[in-house]
C-alpha cells in the first residue's frame, strides 16, 4: 500500500508550483490587506493625527517617497531646459514638512482654492520656460519609480496638484504682506534707530515654584506623554522631555602664540635675508610717498602762482592762422579744454594710446638711434611715454617723460621690516611643526581604533585595547589636552574654545574650491564616526586635534526615569501666573505712587531693581540682517517683551515675560532716544535707502509666516505619535 510520501513524489511538481504560488500571493498580496486594518493596530500605526484626519506609517512613507520624485523629476525638467540644479526651489522632504502640506492643503479646500489641469501645464511651461517638449517630460515621467513601481503621468500629476495647492495657499498669505505703508515703514525705523532707557524689576518664575500646590501623578503623567516627544528648546516656552543626542570627545590644543615664541628663536638671520630677497618684489615695495608729495606741492605750488592774477593776463596771443583769428589758447591757462587733444601719432608698428595707469619704474631701453630696426625703434619710442594730460598735448607728455633708472624701484629696507618677516616664517615654522605632532598622534589613534574595531569583532572577551595617554601626549608635546562629559551640540557651541572651531576643507563645487567646515559638523553631524581625528582652528590661530569617544542617539525616556524634571517643568509652566501677579503688584505701585523701582524696593533683598543700558529692538547681526536685540540685564528677551518697552511712554509701567517664559519684568520707562523730531528727520533722510527697513519687513514676514503655521497646527490639533524624521 502507498504511502503519502509516495502521493507526494508523485505529485511533487505540482505541489511545488501551488506552493510557490501560495508564497508569492502572502509576500506581495496579504500586506496590503493587512494595513487596510485586517491587521491590527500593530500592522501599520498612526503617525500623526488632527481634528478629521490622521496619517499612517506606511501612508507617511509613501507621501515622502512621492514627495522625492516630484522633486527628481522637477530635477530633470529643469535640467533639460538648461537650467542649474542647484539653484532650484525643491520641496523639503522631511516628514514633518510633508504632513504640514496636508494641513495646508486643508486650509486651501476650506478656502475653496483649487490648482486645475491647465494651471499645472501652465507651472511646467514657467519651469522649463517653454524649452522642453511635451515628449521629452513623458520620457522622464517613464524613467521615475517609486520603489519597484513605476509612475504614471496621473500619479506625478495629482501629486504635483497636491503640492501646488499648498504653495499657492502659502503664496495667498505672502500677498497680505504685499506693499510697504508708510506707517509699517516709520514702525520698522524706530525699530532700528530708537534707543529705550528702561528700569526692569526680574521676578524668576522658579521663585514662586515652591507656592504652586503639588499635583497628582495622574496630572505628571498626562503632563509629560504630551511633551515625551519634543527636543528641549531654551528659548521656547514649552518643556521636551526627550533627550537630544550627546556626545563625548577629547581633544588636543596647539596654543599659536606658545608654538611660535617656541620657534621665532630658531629662524636664523640667513633664512630672514632669502625670504626678504625671494618676496621682495611683492611684499616690501616702498610706497611712492615722496613722489607723490613732490607732486602735491608742484601744485600747491603752481595754485599759489597764479592766486590773485587776472585771468585776462594769463590769456595767449591770438592765433593768426586761425579762421576766426581765435584758438583754444585764448581761454585761461589754467582751464582744461573741453576734450583732450589728439595723441601724437606713433610711428608705423608701434603701440597705440594708452589708457592713464600707473607704470611701473622697471629699467627701460635707451632711446631709438639709426641704424635700430624698425620695430626696436618703434618700441623704445613707445616705452613708458607718460599718458597725454588735458593740459598737455601727448607731444610735450612725450618730452618731458625721462627714461627710469633701475633704482627708481624702491623697497623698504631689510631691517625695516626684519621682525615682520620672523614673525612671519616663524609661523611657518609653528605651523610645520604642529601638523607633524597632530599627524603622529592621529596615526595613534587610528591604531587604536583598528585595535578597538578588531575586539569586538573577536566578541570582547579579552581585556579593551588601551587608549593612548592624552595627558602624557600633551605634556611631552607642549599641548593642552581635554575630554568632554556626554554633551550636547548646543553645549559644545556654549563652552566656546573647540565648540567654535572649524576647519577649510576642498569643495570642487564651490566658487574657490574650498569651504568652511565647522567643527560641530565633523562631531554631531550625520553618519560621523567614533574616533576619527578631526583637524580645525578658531580665529585665534590655535588649533586643535579631536576625536569623538562615545555617541548617544537622541531617545525618549521613560517616566519614572525623568519624573523629577517633569514635575518642575510643571511648576515652572504653573508658577507663571504667580510670578505675573507679583510683577503686576510692583509695576502698579511704581504707576501710583511716581517712583522709580529702586526707591520702592529700598532695603527689599528677594528683588532687585536695574537700570539697562539704551538699547534698540533690532540690531544688526553678524551677517548685516536685523535681529532682535539682547541688552545686558535680561535674560533672552522676545517680541513680546520689546513690545511692552517701546508700547509705553516716559514714566509708564507694564510687565512682560522673557521668549522662554521663566521670568517675568516689572518695566518702568526713563526715556526715549533720540528725540521725536530728531528721529523724524533721520527717518527722512534714509527714505532714498530703503534696504535696512526692507530687511525688517522681511524679518517680520518670515516672523508671521512662521506664526501662523503654528497657529494652523494648533487649530487643527496636530499631534505626533513619535518624533517626525527629518
Amino acid at each position: 500500500m502507498a504511502g503519502s510520501f509516495d502521493v507526494f513524489r508523485k505529485y511533487q511538481r505540482s505541489l511545488l508550483v501551488a506552493v510557490a504560488i501560495l508564497a508569492m500571493l502572502a509576500f506581495f498580496v496579504l500586506p496590503p490587506f493587512l494595513q487596510m486594518g485586517g491587521g491590527g493596530p500593530g500592522g501599520d500605526p498612526v503617525a500623526a493625527r488632527w481634528s478629521g484626519g490622521e496619517i499612517r506609517e506606511g501612508q507617511l512613507e509613501r507621501s515622502v517617497a512621492m514627495r522625492s520624485v516630484v522633486n527628481r523629476f522637477l530635477v530633470e525638467a529643469a535640467v533639460a531646459a538648461g537650467r542649474d540644479p542647484a539653484r532650484l526651489p525643491l520641496f523639503p522632504e522631511a516628514e514633518e514638512a510633508v504632513v504640514r502640506t496636508i494641513l495646508v492643503n486643508e486650509e486651501a479646500r476650506a478656502n475653496g482654492l483649487v490648482v486645475s489641469d491647465t494651471a499645472i501645464n501652465d507651472f511646467l511651461a514657467q519651469w522649463t520656460n517653454n524649452l522642453v517638449r511635451p515628449e521629452q517630460l513623458a520620457e522622464i515621467v517613464s524613467g521615475l519609480r517609486l520603489g519597484p513601481t513605476a509612475v504614471s503621468e496621473h500619479d506625478l500629476f495629482e501629486a504635483l496638484r497636491a503640492e501646488l495647492t499648498g504653495r499657492n495657499m502659502l503664496f495667498m498669505f505672502q500677498t497680505g504682506f504685499s506693499g510697504d505703508p508708510p506707517g509699517w515703514r516709520w514702525d520698522y525705523f524706530k525699530r532700528l534707530e530708537q534707543k529705550a532707557v528702561v528700569e526692569v524689576v526680574p521676578v524668576p518664575v522658579e521663585s514662586v515654584v515652591a507656592d504652586v500646590p503639588a499635583p497628582t501623578e495622574a496630572t505628571l503623567r498626562t503632563f509629560f506623554e504630551r511633551y515625551r516627544n519634543d527636543l528641549p528648546d531654551p528659548r521656547s516656552d514649552a518643556p521636551g522631555f526627550r533627550k537630544p543626542r550627546r556626545a563625548k570627545y577629547e581633544y588636543f590644543v596647539a596654543k599659536r602664540e606658545a608654538f611660535e615664541a617656541a620657534v621665532a628663536k630658531d629662524v636664523t638671520d640667513e633664512e630672514i635675508a632669502a625670504f626678504y630677497e625671494k618676496n621682495k618684489a611683492t611684499m616690501f615695495r616702498a610706497a611712492p610717498a615722496a613722489k607723490a608729495a613732490d607732486a602735491a606741492n608742484d601744485k600747491a605750488g603752481d595754485k599759489d602762482a597764479t592766486k590773485g592774477v587776472d585771468p585776462k593776463q594769463t590769456e595767449q596771443p591770438k592765433s593768426t592762422g586761425d579762421k576766426d583769428g581765435k584758438s583754444a589758447g585764448d581761454k585761461p591757462a589754467t582751464t582744461a579744454p573741453e576734450s583732450p587733444p589728439k595723441p601724437a601719432t606713433a610711428p608705423q608698428g608701434a603701440i597705440g594710446p594708452r589708457r592713464s595707469v600707473q607704470t611701473v619704474a622697471f629699467k627701460q631701453p635707451a632711446e631709438a638711434k639709426p641704424g635700430d630696426k624698425p620695430a626696436d625703434a618703434a618700441a623704445k619710442a613707445t616705452v613708458d611715454a607718460k599718458p597725454a594730460s588735458p593740459e598737455k598735448p601727448a607731444e610735450a607728455a612725450a618730452a618731458d617723460a625721462e627714461p627710469a633708472s633701475e633704482t627708481a624701484l624702491d623697497f623698504e629696507p631689510l631691517d625695516a621690516v626684519k621682525d615682520k618677516i620672523r614673525e612671519q616664517l616663524a609661523r611657518e615654522k609653528a605651523n610645520a611643526r604642529i601638523d607633524a605632532i597632530f599627524s603622529a598622534i592621529a596615526g595613534d589613534i587610528g591604531r587604536y581604533a583598528e585595535d578597538v574595531a578588531l575586539w569586538k569583532a573577536r566578541g570582547g572577551s579579552a581585556a579593551a585595547p588601551s587608549p593612548p595617554d592624552i595627558n602624557l601626549i600633551a605634556e611631552k608635546q607642549a599641548l593642552e589636552a581635554g575630554r568632554s562629559e556626554l554633551v550636547t551640540a548646543e553645549q559644545a557651541v556654549g563652552g566656546g574654545g573647540i565648540g567654535q572651531s572649524f576647519e577649510f576643507v576642498p569643495d570642487p563645487g564651490s566658487r574657490f574650491g574650498i569651504r568652511q567646515q565647522n567643527w560641530l559638523d565633523s562631531i554631531f553631524g550625520q553618519n560621523t564616526m567614533p574616533l576619527r581625528p578631526v583637524t580645525s582652528r578658531d580665529v585665534a590661530g590655535n588649533r586643535y586635534l579631536s576625536w569623538k569617544t562615545d555617541d548617544q542617539a537622541e531617545f525618549t525616556p521613560t517616566f519614572d526615569d525623568v519624573r523629577e524634571d517633569v514635575e518642575f517643568s510643571w511648576r515652572i509652566v504653573e508658577g507663571r501666573g504667580l510670578a505675573r501677579k507679583k510683577a503686576e503688584e510692583l509695576a502698579a505701585r511704581a504707576r501710583t505712587e511716581k517712583q522709580s523701582f529702586e526707591m520702592l524696593l529700598g532695603g527689599n533683598t528677594a528683588l532687585k531693581a536695574a537700570k539697562i543700558a539704551p538699547f534698540t529692538w533690532l540690531s544688526t547681526g553678524p551677517n548685516g540682517q536685523p535681529v532682535l536685540s539682547q541688552p545686558e540685564g535680561v535674560q533672552m528677551p522676545g517680541e513680546d517683551f520689546m513690545e511692552a518697552v517701546f508700547g509705553l511712554e516716559p514714566e509708564q509701567t507694564a510687565v512682560a515675560f522673557n521668549e522662554p517664559r521663566t521670568v517675568c519684568y516689572a518695566l518702568r520707562l526713563d526715556a526715549l532716544e533720540p528725540p521725536a523730531a530728531e528721529l523724524r528727520e533721520k527717518f527722512l533722510e534714509a527714505k532714498s535707502d530703503p534696504r535696512r527697513i526692507g530687511a525688517v519687513a522681511q524679518g517680520e514676514f518670515s516672523r508671521s509666516f512662521g506664526d501662523w503655521l503654528t497657529g494652523l497646527e494648533k487649530r487643527y490639533g496636530l499631534t505626533w505619535t513619535r518624533q517626525p524624521r527629518r
